[in-house]
Formats: structure tokens, C-alpha cells, sequence
């Protein structure tokens, strides 16, 4: 992270109430905030957010690594157009419908958590595409402008593990802001939604949250 080309990035890691302090860099552009409990994903991802003053943000997984030139091809995406508000890469080792595209249906959520596919459904685009737009992208790795966070007023803190990241980007599309996948900008990130079932630990707390989100978009 700290060593991207072309940028100079502040990192801040927001321990969620781990019992060991992580193990950092010693480096003046990292620093630390540990939290004395697990307040929840979007909670505190929108709490490193707001300690920070860039106008663009990184949200970051903690076992997500960026590629080398991965976070300038972000931000060059951004610089491009100003309607874009969300910037995600491409996955390594993964296809781009692994991790982002048009925003998944209850059928297609249903098939991932059963392990039946592996894939959100895709968005056309051409072959030599560098860049296209999607519905949606995962949180593990997000670009996003700062104004746009605000403008739409950040995560759902009511939304304590998932889909947080699903929310935020369609309410971002509602809003009237673009979101986009780079080719140019790879990532590594372990595809473990391949392996999640709705039956794992935690898998009935997120169903239970995924419920609540498409009922509220029914009923919106």
C-alpha cells in the first residue's frame, strides 16, 4: 500500500476488536485505531473514513493486497470523469464477475451462498476495454471520492456484516454517481465467497442481513 507509484498514501487501520494488536510498518504514513469491541464492518470502515481528510479514500480488506500501480489506475479512473464516484479493480487470478458487475438478484445471491456459482451476472463490454461501468463491486478493494461518500451519508451502520458494500453502491447509482471496474488495476484477495455457504459460521447472520436489504429495496 504505502509503496504505490505515483502516489502518497496515508494508511490507517482500524482494528474491529481483535485481541492482538496487528502487527504494522513502522512508517510516519501508518497509524492505528483499535476499537475495544467489533463494531461491525461499515461502522468501521466509516470511522477510518471520517478521520481522514483526502479527497479520495482507500477501503481496504485487511487480507486484500494491492498490486503494483494498482492505486494509481484507480485513481486515474476517478481523474477521467468526475460523475464516477467508486473506483474497483480486477482480482487476481479471478474473472471481473467474480467480484463486481449488474446488482445481484435473490436468485443469484441464493446460488452463490449454495455454492453454485461463483460469479455476479456480467455487464457488456468490449474486448479491449480498460475500464467499463457495473452496478455494483465488492468492498474488499473501493476507491472512492470523498464528496460521494458524504453525499450519500456513507455506509449503513445498521447493516453489521453485509451487504454493506451492495448498499452503498446502489445507493451511490441512485444518487446519480458512476461506478467502474479497471482493468488495468489488479489486486489479491482470496475468492473465499467460492467456498461460503449459507450454512457456514456467520453465513445466517449475513443471509439474515441480506434478507432485510432486499426487502427494503422492495418496499422502498
Amino acid at each position: 500500500m504505502i509503496d504505490q507509484r505515483g502516489v502518497e498514501p496515508r494508511v490507517l487501520v482500524v482494528d474491529n476488536g481483535s485481541d492482538a494488536e496487528p502487527d504494522l510498518p513502522e512508517h510516519p504514513a501508518v497509524s492505528l485505531v483499535r476499537n475495544g469491541e467489533n463494531r461491525g464492518v461499515a461502522a468501521a470502515r466509516n470511522q477510518g473514513i471520517a478521520l481522514g481528510t483526502a479527497p479520495v479514500v482507500l477501503i481496504l480488506d485487511s487480507d486484500a493486497e494491492l498490486a503494483p500501480g494498482c492505486l494509481t489506475a484507480l485513481h486515474d479512473a476517478l481523474d477521467a470523469d468526475a460523475t464516477i464516484a467508486l473506483a474497483a479493480p480486477v482480482y487476481e487470478d479471478q474473472p471481473p464477475e467474480a467480484s463486481a458487475g449488474r446488482a445481484p438478484s435473490v436468485a443469484r445471491k441464493l446460488a452463490r451462498g449454495l455454492g453454485l456459482t461463483s460469479r455476479y451476472r456480467g455487464v457488456r463490454r468490449t474486448p479491449d476495454a480498460r475500464r467499463w461501468s457495473v452496478a455494483f463491486a465488492i468492498g474488499a478493494c473501493q476507491l472512492v471520492r470523498r464528496d460521494a461518500w458524504h453525499h450519500v451519508g456513507g455506509l449503513d451502520e445498521t447493516f453489521f456484516y453485509g451487504p454493506e458494500d451492495l448498499d452503498f453502491c446502489l445507493r451511490l447509482g441512485r444518487a446519480g454517481f458512476s461506478i467502474v471496474q479497471v482493468a488495468d488495476a489488479r489486486c489479491h484477495h482470496p475468492a473465499r465467497r467460492r467456498h461460503r455457504s449459507l450454512f457456514a459460521p456467520g453465513g445466517a447472520r449475513h443471509a439474515r442481513a441480506l434478507a432485510r436489504h432486499y426487502v427494503r429495496g422492495w418496499t422502498r
